[in-house]
Order: C-alpha cells, then structure tokens, then sequence
C-alpha cells in the first residue's frame, strides 16, 4: 500500500471510527421527523391611557390615547408553541395573512419570511387588501414566535439560540414627556423618581415646537434635569421628528454642553437621508434613527451615508429578527451601534446575541407603558439598568391569562 493510499484510508477511516464509539441516541440523524405549523391564534391588546403622553407632535397611542399590542401564538405538530408580539397587522390577519405559514417547518424560518415579503411587491396588495406596511408590521410577531419555537425546541433562550454574546443589556428609561400641567418641577420629580428605581441612564423629549416649546424652554428642561441628577447619569433626547434642518442644528449645538448621549431623529417626517447628514455634519452631539425604517434597505442607506451613529430598527414593529439581524451586521461593519425602538423582552434577546448591542429602550411609567406591568406572569428582570436573561427556553416569558383576558380581543 501506498502512503497516499495510507493517507487516504485512514482520512476515511477515522471519522467512521468515531462515529462506531458514539452511542447511538447521540448520533446526529436525519431521520428526526420536522415540526409543522398548525395553527395560528392572534390577540388584540388595547387598554385606554389615563391622560396624553405628548411627544414633539402627537400623544402616545394617537387621537385617543391607548396602549395596544398584538400577541401572535404559533402552534407546532410537536406540541411546541411559540408566542410573538408586534404594534401592528391585525387586518392583516383578518384577511388570511396567517395562512402562509400554516404547513411549514419553523425552522425553514428564511423561506417563510421571503414567503411572506413576497407580498409586499406581489399582487396581494391589490387582490387580498394587504398593504405593504400591513405586510411588514404582520410579519414581526409571526418570525419572533417561529424563533420562540426553534429556541425550545432546542431547549435554549433565544439569545443563545441566535449565538449568544452576553446574558446582560443595559437599559435606558423613557420619559420626560410634555404632558398639561407639567413644569419644571414636575419633570424633576419624574426623572428623579426613575433614579431611585435604579436607572443611571434616561431619555427625554424635546422638540415640541408645535406645542409652544421653543428650542430656549426644551433646553432649560433639560439642563434643569442635568443639574438635578449631576454628572453620571446619562441623557438621549428624542424629537420625534419635531425640527426642520436649521432647527436640529441649532437646537443640538445648543444642548451640546450638557453632555448628551445622543439626539434621536431631529428632522421632520418627510426629511430625506441628506438633510439628516446635513445635520450630522454640523453638530457634535451623535445622531440616532431607525425606528420608522421598514426594512434593511432603508437602515442601509442611514447608515452608509454616514447620517447616524446609533441604529434604532424596530423588529417588534417591522418585519422581525429575521430582518433586524441583517441590519445589525450591517451596522457592525459601519460601527454603528444597535438600541432598538421599544420591547425589551424581543430586543434583549437580539443584542445579547450581537456584539454591537448597545441599549435597550423601557418604560417604568405604568400609566404610560401599563403591559409591560401587566401583562406577564414571567419576564426578564430589570434591575439598575441592566436586563438579566436566563436559559428559560424561548423568550423567557409567561403571559398573565386574567390580563389577556381583560384586555384581548381575539382576531384570529
């Protein structure tokens, strides 16, 4: 024999002995027989705020303000269910979007997310009353409870499921939000209040041009709250579209002095990508946007013009993890770094799994966010800043059924 031969026999041979000495339950298989989806149940969550919670222009939960949230609930031949939730699609569901997914693999997750994007640039739009953007808030809660049912069926949270990268995230606290009646004092009483919960970093609002407050009121609020609270806790200010150009501008070198994390989405709606780098190139504080993105081509063009420093897609509201996890690696190669829109539980689990992961965004108003309050039984716990995750299979949540059943009105 031969010494390739030699060689060659005993390439071959090793990998079969190995095999011979593993016993035989632990032996990879492709004869395991594949989940199939059965079944698909959708909830409507809607509760009615006590008051208006003013942004720049327009109060949380719209004309008449109210929380709301759709939780999606995927059965499996198997018996694993998967549970997603999403701000969005509920007619959607009405009109059958949900039949896509019946008789698939749940981990053939790719396909069935081209599947359902499909629909965006096909005739469903036209013949079925899909509308794109009902497309994509509908397709988030179906891929977060597919990857629910993956990470249990393989007996892992779903952070490590995606390629755990940590097990903590940092978190930021929302408020400081216009609201009647509330001055200065109040807005310290509030951002004092999230303090002494434990939070070291808050967002505020700013930009209420329209509501009577010029950029002077929005920077003595905020300097109010930076001499209140000193040096160590961080601020982002959000102006939820509120400025034009020239505005953003004079607004963010104005407050550039009081030490700001970032500024998040300056310029009005219908500002395009440049007018944003406009302002990026005429100030020093970091710029973050996103939220409103529906897809990666749109986050791909923020963030290769250079106009942001901080990405904020929503896979809560827009087209999933699926999607998200393509704009994060997009992100990582610009360094940009990831603090998603809303929902800790969702995007807890996406930057624990990415090493862009920056920080997550919550709520510790129950008048403001009452389903983060409410509606579990089991949640990630928060805690001086910072979201635990355990190795809970899946999410890690369990639902309050007397909540749901409060405040759910079925849909499918």
């Amino acid at each position: 024999m031969t010494r390739r031969n030699v060689i060659k026999t005993g390439m071959l041979a090793a990998p079969a002995a190995l095999l011979a000495d593993t016993p035989p339950a632990d032996r990879p298989t492709a004869s395991a027989k594949p989940l199939k989806i059965t079944q698909v149940e959708v909830l409507q969550l809607e509760k009615p705020l006590k008051e208006r919670f003013w942004m720049a222009n327009s109060p949380i939960g719209g004309y008449q303000p109210k929380a709301s949230r759709l939780i999606v609930t995927i059965h499996t031949d198997g018996g694993i269910t998967g549970h997603g939730e999403g701000s969005g699609g509920a007619d959607l569901f009405r009109k059958g979007f949900a039949d896509l997914v019946i008789g698939e693999d749940p981990f053939m997750v790719g396909k069935i997310w081209e599947k359902m994007f499909a629909a965006t640039y096909g005739r469903e739009p036209s013949t079925r009353g899909w509308p794109q953007t009902g497309v994509i808030s509908a397709m988030a809660p179906i891929d977060a409870a597919i990857y629910d049912i993956m990470a249990k069926s393989a007996g892992l949270p779903v952070y490590k499921f995606l390629g755990g990268y940590r097990d903590t995230v940092p978190v930021y606290v929302t408020g400081g939000y216009y609201r009647e009646g509330k001055g200065i004092p109040e807005l310290i009483a509030e951002v004092r209040g999230y303090v002494d919960q434990g939070f070291n970093a808050i967002k505020l609002k700013v930009g209420g041009i329209s509501g009577g407050f010029s950029v002077e009121d929005d920077y003595n609020r905020v300097k109010a709250v930076r001499d209140a609270l000193g040096p160590k806790v961080k601020l982002m200010l959000d102006a939820n579209q509120g400025w034009d150009v020239p505005t953003a501008i004079r607004a963010s070198n104005r407050m550039y002095d009081l030490d700001i994390v970032w500024l998040e989405e300056p310029l009005h709606w219908y500002d395009d990508v440049e007018p944003l780098k406009q302002v990026k190139l005429n100030t020093r504080i970091p710029l973050a946007s996103g939220e409103h993105e529906l897809t990666r081509w749109g986050a791909r063009r923020l963030m290769e013009t250079g106009a942001i420093d901080v990405m904020q897609f929503d896979c809560n509201a827009h087209a999933g993890i699926t999607e998200c996890r393509k704009v994060a690696d997009m992100a990582a190669m610009s360094y940009i770094r990831m603090a998603p829109h809303h929902e800790p539980v969702l995007h807890g689990h996406l930057l624990a799994s990415i090493p862009n992961g920056y920080i997550l965004e919550s709520f510790a108003n129950p008048d403001r966010d009452p389903f983060w309050f409410e509606i579990y039984d089991r949640k990630p716990r928060i805690e001086k800043s910072i979201l635990y995750l355990d190795n809970t299979p899946g999410f890690g949540i369990e639902f309050n059924q007397k909540a749901l059943d409060q405040y759910g009105t079925k849909v499918l």
